[in-house]
């Protein structure tokens, strides 16, 4: 395993973050805006633009949805983990938030943090987002299925996959002790169309597969069901 990651490391295509990283959509009188918080994922890492990625995705979804003039804000940066993105947290970006997305944990578990480590890093991460952002919901997205992911081989795929679910599971607890906050995982399955060229980050298609299942989960709170 050690082997293949550092081949992996070595020889995987490299891509720049999506341009936009702010951006407006829609013409209704209601303003709301959306923010992507934490790793490449919220950065649009492989993604040409930000109307491509889940921030640019949800906010023309919301704009749709309630005839609102829609903004969105990408405060991310590619690497981050739980601690990282926690510099990403400023009241001048989201203190005005509706929505705000929040994407971190596989460089945790890649980068072997421990799980103590997470757990802790991610409470404090979603907390001072509550408190940046006290009108918002806080939307978790889950750690996708590494071992179904095509740049990694087995046995690494595994690895990933077993450390993986670990830290979903403490990403599904932190969200339950939280008011604000709830998560979200694409429920589709992983095509080869879901990655961008390198087989780990998403494409555009996954982006939107993301946004849906935001759209839906926020759906359910309009109705006072659990996301």
């Amino acid at each position: 395993m050690p082997v293949q990651g550092y081949r992996l490391v070595r020889t995987i295509p490299r891509f720049s973050d999506a341009d936009g990283v702010t951006g407006q959509v829609g013409t209704g009188d209601r303003h709301l805006k959306v923010v992507a918080l934490g790793d490449s994922v919220a950065a649009g890492y492989a993604v040409g633009h930000h109307r491509s990625s889940v921030a640019g995705q949800l906010a023309g979804r919301l704009a749709d949805r309630y005839g609102a003039t829609v903004h969105w804000q990408a405060c991310a940066m590619t690497g981050a983990t739980a601690g990282r993105a926690l510099a990403l947290v400023t009241p001048g970006a989201l203190h005005d938030a509706d929505l705000v997305f929040v994407s971190v944990g596989v460089n945790d578990l890649k980068n072997l943090h421990r799980a103590s480590r997470f757990r802790r890093e991610l409470a404090t991460l979603l907390d001072a987002v509550l408190a940046a952002a006290p009108r918002a919901w806080v939307c978790l997205l889950g750690i996708p299925p590494l071992d179904h992911f095509p740049a990694f081989p087995r046995p690494l795929a595994d690895a990933l996959g077993w450390r993986g679910r670990v830290f979903d599971a403490i990403g599904v607890a932190a969200v339950r002790a939280r008011r604000r906050v709830f998560r979200i995982q694409a429920t589709e399955p992983l095509s080869p169309e879901m990655f961008a060229d390198d087989g780990f980050h998403p494409s555009p298609a996954l982006h939107a597969a993301f946004a849906d299942a935001v759209m839906a989960g926020l759906a359910r709170l309009d109705h006072g069901a659990a996301p």
